[in-house]
């Protein structure tokens, strides 16, 4: 299968394998592997897109590592980037990178949040709109946001 990316995307200073980019899609120096879909008016940036993932439309990823067969709904934000926050305030336009891995088989539902440094476990889920600021583990299903979050292990979840 060759690449099928659109008139419209902007690849710039990056490697895209056999995929499918679609409409109005930017990756900067990022490496997108084979097999993978990028949906439309998604944005890559200084990541690593392993084989077999899916990034679905109007998605954010910067600063991160995605393994194969990840799935990324729709309007997703992944960015490993922060600045630092001190008693004086929000260091302007000095970013810090803190790199987001996203292992083999994880899932991102809808409009999820990947907080920078944060590392997801191989075949996890992430519901709906949640929002991750800390690591999880393997086989894990993360639901709400904190404060009130619950991450349970996904086939005990399944099971009820």
């Amino acid at each position: 299968m060759p690449s099928d990316v659109d008139d419209s995307a902007r690849i710039v200073d990056s490697t895209v394998g056999r995929s499918e980019v679609r409409e109005h899609v930017t990756v900067h120096d990022s490496e997108i592997g084979d097999g993978c879909r990028i949906y439309e008016r998604s944005s890559i940036k200084k990541s690593h897109v392993s084989d077999s993932a899916d990034i679905n439309a109007g998605t954010y990823v910067e600063n991160a590592e995605i393994g194969p067969n990840v799935q990324i709904g729709p309007n997703c934000s992944v960015v490993g980037v922060t600045h630092e926050l001190s008693e004086e305030g929000m260091t302007f336009r000095e970013d810090v990178f803190d790199r987001i891995v996203l292992h083999e088989g994880v899932f991102l539902g809808a409009n999820a949040v990947v907080s920078p440094g944060v590392e997801i476990g191989e075949g996890s889920v992430v519901s709906a709109g949640a929002t991750v600021s800390r690591d999880v583990g393997p086989e894990k299903i993360v639901l709400g946001s904190p404060p009130r979050q619950r991450i349970a292990d996904l086939d005990e979840w399944l099971d009820r």
